[in-house]
């Protein structure tokens, strides 16, 4: 097909293009044809309106060519500005996955590996309740998996567990991106994957190992905190969630109470952020009003297209209306907001249905726009060849991530603050991973991430004695 057109395209404007050229006109037809739904013979009609093409020769014939098309694929930002190709990502078109394991609703592992560190274990003990025919081996250390069984992305989902006895990576700081103001979170890192199958979600490229990993010494973890703290001494945000769903697994792993009895009273706030239904375990524990649980968000459209396996936007908010009856403060996040037509009216019902079923004010909101490395793309077109979403306006940015260029995304900030502002004007409300310009559409200015950090910490319940 890819050949029947290039020869089309070649006769039609009395040029030959190089292989290199020919794979940037591909991949731009490519996105066009899958987002805008247009056959590639009316993209051609398109082109050949522009009676400048004819005029020009040489390599010119093909810039001008890649111009129309750079146009058509981003009719948004072309709008306003002069689109830099250099900021432009094209590249070869990747395949679908032959076989891709995908996750069910309700997460059944088939196969527990154990380290030899790790074992015993109360968190085997608690597999081997819920699923007693499971399949269980022991490891001298997990890493040896990949000895016997090679990885391939086919098998990132694949429905294994490996219970571990964490060495090295318990308390890191949120990893924020060059040239963009973080918040100084502080992540509790507990294990690594999920049970779920976000089509954004950074781990795909993260990862070059299979299933999910658990760690089974708490302790150890709790110990490296007390030590981290008395040399950082002083108030901060710090929470799991960030490599994986914090409550997804709860009703197995039970970490949350033990996480909330450990940091409860603590100068300083804990977060569990989930996009799971899975609180069982937390409503029976004592609330603190150090203790945050933080439900991402997005309209049920993009939940059902984007969020595999998730708990709907519905039984988020219920589970997050229970959470607040018991008496934990609430957080929010808005992380991937992903720009669409339409996209105003169904993230305005978002924050309509978030304000109807909960009272704030929360502990804070924040707000991110969908951003993802070259390599996140590439595997997003392998895994989920169903999605549009990385054929948005999506452009390099200073961090050679894929971002929306400024205008589109402060126009999605502004419009997000206000909605929520008509409702609550106490929750803080933060941008994440945005540099400082953009920062600037908030009321309040920001330069530093200090800044930002004594802004989300300046609300804390003064019974915390910070």
């Amino acid at each position: 097909m890819w050949e029947k057109l290039k020869a089309q395209f070649e006769n039609t404007f009395s040029f030959k293009f190089s292989r290199n050229q020919w794979k940037d006109i591909k991949r731009l037809l490519f996105e066009i044809h899958r987002r805008d739904n247009l056959k590639y013979e009316e993209i051609l009609d398109k082109i050949k309106k522009d009676t400048s093409i004819n005029k020009v020769g040489g390599r010119n014939k093909f810039f001008t060519i890649k111009k129309d098309l750079i146009a058509i694929r981003f009719p948004i930002t072309s709008s306003y500005e002069t689109i830099d190709t250099r900021n432009v990502f094209l590249t070869e078109i990747k395949k679908s996955l032959h076989t891709n394991l995908k996750p069910s609703k309700e997460f059944k592992p088939q196969h527990i590996f154990v380290e030899k560190g790790a074992s015993p274990s109360y968190l085997l003990s608690k597999f081997k309740n819920k699923f007693p025919n499971l399949r269980i081996d022991e490891l001298n250390y997990y890493a040896d998996y990949l000895k016997n069984n090679k990885f391939s992305l086919s098998n990132l989902k694949k429905p294994i567990v490996f219970i571990v006895k964490e060495r090295w990576d318990f308390i890191k700081p949120c990893p924020c991106t060059k040239y963009h103001l973080g918040c100084n979170y502080w992540i509790f890192n507990l294990g690594m994957g999920c049970p779920f199958d976000c089509s954004y979600c950074f781990l795909q490229a993260y990862s070059n190992f299979p299933g999910i990993v658990l760690p089974s010494n708490l302790d150890d973890f709790f110990t490296r905190f007390n030590d981290f703290y008395k040399k950082i001494n002083r108030p901060l945000r710090i929470g799991t969630g960030e490599f994986c769903d914090s409550l997804a697994l709860d009703d197995i792993t039970d970490y949350s109470r033990q996480l909330i009895d450990f940091f409860r009273d603590k100068p300083l706030y804990f977060e569990l952020k989930t996009k799971s239904d899975n609180i069982k375990n937390v409503l029976k524990n004592k609330p603190s009003p150090n203790i945050v649980i933080s439900w991402s968000l997005n309209p049920q459209t993009i939940i059902d297209s984007e969020e595999k396996a998730t708990a709907s936007l519905q039984e988020r908010i219920i589970s997050a209306e229970k959470i607040q009856k018991k008496g934990f403060p609430l957080g929010f996040h808005f992380d991937p907001i992903i720009h669409f037509e339409g996209w105003h009216k169904l993230y305005k019902e978002v924050i309509d249905k978030l304000y109807h079923y909960l009272n704030p004010p929360f502990k804070w909101i924040s707000l991110g726009t969908l951003r993802g490395s070259r390599n996140l793309k590439d595997i997003v077109e392998q895994r989920f060849p169903e999605t549009n979403i990385f054929y948005g306006e999506l452009f390099l940015g200073e961090d050679k991530k894929l971002r929306y260029p400024k205008l589109l995304k402060k126009e999605i900030y502004k419009n997000m603050i206000k909605w929520i502002k008509e409702y609550d004007k106490k929750t803080p409300v933060y941008l994440c991973m945005e540099d400082r310009d953009t920062w600037q559409i908030m009321d309040k200015r920001f330069n530093s991430s200090n800044q930002i950090e004594k802004y989300l910490l300046s609300k804390i319940n003064q019974k915390l004695k910070i």
